[in-house]
């Protein structure tokens, strides 16, 4: 991690189509979910692309992204985030974390 590092909360709607990169427990399939990634990025801006190639690596396609902001620390203790720590650390280790909602 730089000086220059922040962590990106990208939220966005997309269809899981399956064959993801990544190894999780992942939603069902050809269906559409609301999500929230974790991105590790360099800069405090809106990566846009970046953020929707991380997406289908966790097997997204159809990806319509929604919400951008940085993670700060006061945020922590914050829902949703409060209950998200497993998935903050995950992405300042690894690299990015995905969340995913079933879509009502």
């Amino acid at each position: 991690m730089s000086d220059n590092s922040a962590l990106g909360i990208y939220t966005f709607e997309g269809v899981f189509e399956g064959k993801p990169v990544y190894e999780y427990a992942f939603p069902q399939e050809h269906a559409l979910h609301k999500c929230m990634l974790f991105l590790l990025q360099e800069g405090a801006d809106a990566l846009w692309d970046s953020a929707i190639i991380e997406c289908a690596k966790f097997g997204f396609e159809n990806v319509a992204m929604d919400t951008f902001s940085v993670m700060q620390a006061d945020m922590l203790e914050k829902q949703p985030f409060k209950d998200l720590h497993a998935h903050i650390e995950e992405a300042l280790t690894l690299g990015s974390s995905l969340v995913f909602y079933e879509k009502p």
